[in-house]
């Protein structure tokens, strides 16, 4: 005991860190079973592939997760491995229009001669095959046989301005596809490829598009997509929100409402920090959120460094962004200012663009519907 200014003070030794926090349950077999509704075609087989993706992913398939992948599976596909999409032969055909105008008024014919070719042992004219297309598996190998027959016509070293040549050289399968996300949890073509190669699988592009068609595949990278990162929120909310908006757009979203309200600067709140171009990566294009944060540095923190802030930035794909100093700046004068803690996350408004949607359809909207089917799932795993 010490007596300081006359007042009898009492050291205790500090109490004892609160014990780490017991994960929860994994579920087996029978509960995946269990936590897919009725009608769906086999779902012992569904369960089976779901926590192979799991371990595949190294992560817990605990009842929040597995519902999460079941709630995504009954939004996204209805539990379909290679689902059909309305009107596709249409969809393609205006894609294929417009990118052979593009190179002037002999694309269009250059185009429809390619349209009159066939695949080796194939009856069917390319034509005839956009015209019964279904599903987004069967414009796959449609874009791939069209690919091979305009190389086999037009070799490269031969026909170096050829507009079919110079259509498809050099352009992967996905830029000229009008369906960017495929399989039973229409996960991101795109991102599907960084991920497999960030494993060391060998011929990625290829042997991912046919894995994603099939039921285990689709699984395989929809779990990571969905469950493969930390968030600081953990309202599964946003995390749907994410899945459809793309990795860490709720926080970016919070991110941006909170600029918008410290600076009077009107933002769209969808998500993206930066511009990015078509292969996901920033573009050197100012964004109006970066102007933003000029703005904010200017008015609340004129003493910290204009330079750093695109660099900071250009971490808002990844949760090390919360370390940043702009966004530490940006959360302790939003306290300082509003008198309450800057939101973590918030729903992004974008309003989705896709052949596959009806217009109006937002993300905000995807992910209260992801969320109501999570619901309805882990009531199932409690046998409500």
């Amino acid at each position: 005991m010490l007596l300081l200014g006359g007042v009898l003070a009492c050291h205790e030794a500090p109490s004892p860190p609160p014990p780490p926090s017991r994960p929860p349950p994994q579920l087996g077999p029978t509960q995946v079973r269990a936590a897919f509704p009725d009608g769906v075609g086999d779902p012992t087989g569904w369960a089976k592939d779901l926590l192979a993706a799991f371990a595949d992913a190294g992560l817990l398939p605990d009842a929040t997760r597995v519902c999460g992948v079941v709630a995504v599976l009954q939004q996204e596909s209805g539990f379909q491995a290679d689902p059909p999409v309305a009107n596709l032969g249409a969809l393609v055909r205006a894609r294929l229009k417009e990118e052979s105008e593009r190179y002037g008024p002999l694309g269009p014919a250059a185009m429809e001669r390619l349209l009159r070719d066939r695949a080796p042992g194939d009856r069917r004219t390319f034509d005839e095959r956009i015209r019964r297309l279904r599903t987004e598996r069967e414009l796959d190998l449609l874009f791939r046989d069209m690919l091979e027959a305009e190389r086999r016509e037009h070799p490269a070293m031969v026909a170096t301005a050829n507009l079919l040549d110079t259509l498809f050289r050099g352009r992967r399968l996905e830029d000229l596809n009008p369906v960017t996300t495929s399989g039973s949890m229409q996960v991101s073509v795109r991102w599907a490829i960084e991920y497999a190669r960030s494993r060391g699988w060998p011929d990625a592009e290829e042997a991912v598009r046919d894995a994603l068609y099939t039921r285990a595949g689709g699984l395989r990278f929809g779990v990571p997509r969905l469950w493969g990162y930390p968030l600081t929120d953990t309202d599964v909310l946003y995390r749907f929100a994410d899945y459809n908006a793309g990795q860490y757009a709720a926080r970016n979203a919070a991110v941006q409402r909170s600029l918008a309200q410290l600076t009077g600067v009107r933002l769209a709140t969808d998500g993206d920090l930066l511009v990015y171009g078509a292969d996901g990566r920033p573009t050197g294009e100012d964004s109006e959120t970066l102007g933003a944060f000029r703005v904010f540095r200017e008015r609340f923190v004129p003493s910290f460094p204009e330079g750093r802030l695109r660099g900071d930035l250009e971490k808002g794909k990844e949760q090390a962004f919360e370390e940043t100093p702009s966004y530490l700046a940006l959360r302790r004068v939003f306290r300082e200012q509003i008198g309450s803690p800057m939101p973590t996350a918030a729903l992004p408004e974008l309003e989705l663009k896709s052949p596959k949607l009806r217009r109006g359809y937002s993300t905000a909207a995807y992910a209260r519907n992801v969320l109501r089917h999570h619901r309805g799932c882990l009531q199932r795993l409690r046998g409500e």
